[in-house]
This record gives structure tokens, sequence and C-alpha cells, in this order.
């Protein structure tokens, strides 16, 4: 795997919709899902397998506050991104906000069968 085209993946996939590129929650969600494209299983619990990891990378005090970070991140991008998008991408109902699983979830596979 090349690492520089994962991350280059990730930024493509992610320009689609309006995120505030500048946060914490940003810099985390992208992390993430690399992780996650890294290593499938980690997929299976976020909270043990991602989150953890993401903390010590970044000193953070606990994993619940990249969770916090991302979960807030990806509510201002539902928020600021069209409703027919976000809905489109992600295979959901008209005005129903995608989890950050989901939202990681769908990248991967995504990237997996491109």
């Amino acid at each position: 795997m090349d690492d520089v085209y994962i991350k280059k993946f990730i930024l493509t996939e992610l320009k689609k919709f309006n995120f505030k590129v500048y946060t914490k929650g940003y810099k985390y969600l992208k992390e993430a899902i690399y992780m996650c494209i890294v290593d499938e299983d980690a997929l299976d619990n976020l909270s043990k397998n991602v989150f953890p990891y993401i903390a010590e990378k970044y000193n953070e005090k606990s994993y619940l506050n990249i969770k916090w970070c991302i979960n807030q991140v990806i509510n201002t991008m539902y928020n600021n991104t069209k409703q027919d998008i976000v809905s489109k991408y992600f295979n959901l109902e008209y005005n129903v906000k995608p989890s950050l699983k989901l939202i990681i979830y769908t990248i991967v596979c995504k990237y997996n069968y491109r």
C-alpha cells in the first residue's frame, strides 16, 4: 500500500463535503480513516482499535476527546453540506445524518473497490 496514495484518496473523498479542515476533529477523522484502510479489523471497534492510538499520537488525554472532536466536525459538515450530496454519497434517506462509523466504513469500502 502506498501511504501517499491512500492519504490523497482520503482527502479527495472528504473534499466532497464541507468540512472545517483546520480543526482537530478533521485531522483525527483523516487519521481514523487511514488506520481503517490499513487495517480493516480496526473498524470492528473504533473505541478500542482506533481512538486510543490517535489519542496517544496527538497527546490527547482520552480517546473520548478524539471521538468528541470527530463527532463535532461531522455535525458541522452535516449542517454545511447540501443534503442531497450527503444522502447520495452515504446511500441514506434525505435528512438523515451519517454516523461516524458509516462515514469511515463508506470511505474504506470506496477505497477497496475503486
